[in-house]
């Protein structure tokens, strides 16, 4: 499907690469951690900007997940795949990293059991070794063998078809300007290999001994070790890129790396030590140029799990502004990915048929409310078969594309997977998603703990996760996705062992504070029925403030009845005559006109509209103030006319 949207967050990505080519000294771009729960589009924002950006100026797309993660590793995979990736020839650009390629060599090397005397004369001969074209060609196609299919670009079959190429293409780039430039010929302990001696950070070490022990503890698993080793890596290759872009003419913009999945180890890594990198060298007061953009996606992990290594990120909250943000010179930045538009969901459904996407659109964005993956998914299966439009819970119930379970527990799985950071489907926490989409907001999600599987409790990533549960409003509770509270009630109402339906929402009725009418009569109508309602909105009709009563109507009717037991209401004739009737009416008609997908043809929609709008006029008469009903009813008979 075509891409839409998020084009805020592109401009964004765009003014954070762009420099001024009078000034491209200016202190480092903020890195940006582009933030959002699973399916929400994060990889394929990073695929726009690197399509954007690839052969224009150095680049590269990581993908970390590709490889394993193994801290008994020394190679920091993710560090060599940008290196990789940055070293593919661009017009105008000559990128190399002597001091980067000289830690590479060096951590490959084991030093230990080895007198200083000898250690020393082992780096020599180690280095000496790499004058050689050939040599230095096979150790970087070696290299890159092993990260290779980390690093990749867009449009392309899979990054594990084009690593090979790309990897000869890098090696012979590398070799031709480091050994093209004189490196390590005739100056072996020279500038690049002295800056371990001082790392930018005006430190008095000696280089030989700084780079002997770098090969000892990069197989370190201490913690605080590993991070020391990566920050003199990350180092070293910004003083790289330092160095090459100097050579640039009226440089406009930085190199570009992307990360996916930054929430893996190995990523998250990658960019603590740049963040302290750009922080230690900020602190020595001098003003060295960073030609390096970072993006970096995150399920929200990212931050929490950097906490107390580095500041706290700015939050950027939309509307964003990208040429004042790009500017605004944070450490880095978080943004949330937005759901997608009813506008850009029928910009979509044009693919499928440019004269129905209007219908098309609407009704899929009634369904997945705008999450991207689920409504590419979608549409793609529209196109295939036009039938399924009008019928979408058959389409929700067919085979999807993972054997053995059907598009909506496909499509619930990816929420499921943006809770691991391998994208693994925990079953537990499949299990646990299930149970909690009965709960209203994340508050009273954390009641239904007891019935959870062992294991998920009230520190579980379903719980502590900043993309799956967020505010409607500012100020308002944390609330799960639509799409995935609907796909939940789905599969919950399905469900036929000890935590069923009646079990679920009986825990959550009980469990409502004595002041919360709205949560405790919005469960009794999913637990009982219509009729445990009625009474009680009829008894407060007369005595609360009619936009007060209204709220609590929405509040009660915001969820659909998956079991659909107000079908003879919706299906049958207009028989209501009293108030009580009419408020059942309303309570059966408008959940199921906003949100039931069994409901798709214009004609059924036009009839529910008119029988609210007649029901909300008759409700008016007992109100203590008739002109918000009013209003709403001509709301209704407004959109019955459109549907007509």
């Amino acid at each position: 499907m075509v891409f839409v949207g998020r084009t805020d967050l592109l401009d964004l990505i765009d003014k954070l690469v762009e420099v001024p080519a009078r000034d491209a000294t200016r202190t480092p771009k903020s890195v940006l951690v582009v933030e959002g729960c699973g399916g929400s589009g994060r990889t394929a924002v990073l695929e726009q900007a690197m399509d954007k950006w690839h052969g224009h100026t150095p680049s590269v797309l990581v993908r970390p997940l590709a490889r394993p993660f193994d801290e008994n590793d020394p190679v920091r995979t993710v560090l060599a795949a940008v290196m990789l990736g940055l070293s593919v020839d661009i017009p105008g650009y000559a990128v190399a990293f002597p001091r980067l390629v000289i830690a590479q060599i060096v951590i490959a090397e084991d030093f230990d059991g080895l007198s200083p005397g000898e250690q020393l004369a082992r780096l020599k001969t180690l280095l000496s070794r790499y004058q050689s074209r050939a040599a230095l060609i096979g150790f970087v196609r070696h290299l890159g063998d092993m990260v290779g299919v980390m690093a990749g670009t867009v449009n392309v079959p899979g990054a594990a078809v084009i690593a090979p190429t790309m990897v000869n293409l890098a090696a012979e780039a590398m070799a031709s300007r480091l050994l093209g430039g004189g490196w390590l010929r005739g100056r072996r302990w020279g500038p690049d290999t002295a800056w371990f001696s001082h790392q930018d950070l005006h430190l008095p070490h000696d280089a030989e001994r700084v780079l002997i022990e770098l090969s000892h503890n990069a197989r370190s698993t201490d913690p605080a070790i590993r991070r020391g080793v990566d920050d003199v890596l990350v180092g070293a290759l910004l003083a790289d890129l330092r160095a090459s872009v100097t050579k640039v003419k009226r440089r406009t913009s930085n190199a570009l790396v992307l990360i996916d999945d930054g929430d893996a180890p190995a990523a998250a890594s990658f960019t603590s030590a740049l963040l302290r990198v750009r922080e230690s060298i900020a602190a020595t007061g001098v003003r060295l140029s960073d030609p390096l953009t970072v993006v970096t996606t995150s399920s929200g992990t990212l931050v929490d799990n950097l906490a107390g290594q580095v500041p706290a990120p700015a939050v950027w909250s939309a509307p964003l502004e990208p040429a004042r943000m790009a500017t605004a010179g944070p450490l880095w930045a978080r943004v949330r990915l937005p759901e997608l538009s009813e506008r850009d969901v029928r910009l979509m459904a044009k693919e499928v048929d440019p004269y129905q996407s209007e219908r098309i659109g609407e009704s899929v964005y009634r369904l997945t409310r705008g999450h991207p993956a689920a409504t590419d998914r979608l549409l793609r299966r529209i196109k295939q078969d036009r039938d399924q439009l009008d019928d979408l819970d058959g389409l929700l119930r067919s085979p999807g594309p993972e054997p053995g379970i059907t598009v909506e527990q496909y499509l619930l799985r990816i929420f499921g997977r943006g809770l691991s950071v391998n994208k693994l489907v925990r079953r537990e926490l499949a299990t646990a998603l299930v149970t909690i989409s009965a709960a209203r907001s994340k508050s009273e999600a954390l009641g239904l703990v007891p019935l959870l599987p062992a294991g998920v409790e009230h520190d579980s990533p379903l719980f502590k996760s900043r993309t799956l549960w967020t505010p409607a409003t500012p100020d308002g509770e944390e609330k799960l996705p639509a799409l995935a509270r609907l796909l939940g009630l789905r599969a919950l109402i399905d469900r036929n062992d000890g935590q069923d339906w009646g079990r679920v929402l009986s825990q959550l009725r009980d469990g409502v504070a004595p002041d919360d009418r709205q949560s405790r009569l919005h469960h009794m109508r999913l637990l009982d029925g219509r009729d445990a309602v009625v009474d009680e909105l009829a008894d407060l009709l007369p005595t609360l403030p009619s936009p007060e009563w209204l709220q609590l109507f929405d509040d009660i009717v915001e969820t659909p009845d998956p079991g659909r037991r107000d079908s003879d209401l919706i299906d049958g004739p207009d028989r209501a005559r009293s108030l009580h009737e009419h408020l059942a009416t309303l309570v059966a008609l408008v959940p199921a006109f906003e949100s039931d997908i069994r409901i798709t043809s214009p004609e059924q929609k036009s009839t529910l509209c008119t029988r609210i709008a007649h029901s909300y006029e008759k409700v008016a008469d007992d109100a203590r103030d008739s002109a918000p009903f009013l209003l709403r009813a001509n709301r209704y008979r407004r959109l019955a006319n459109q549907f007509q």
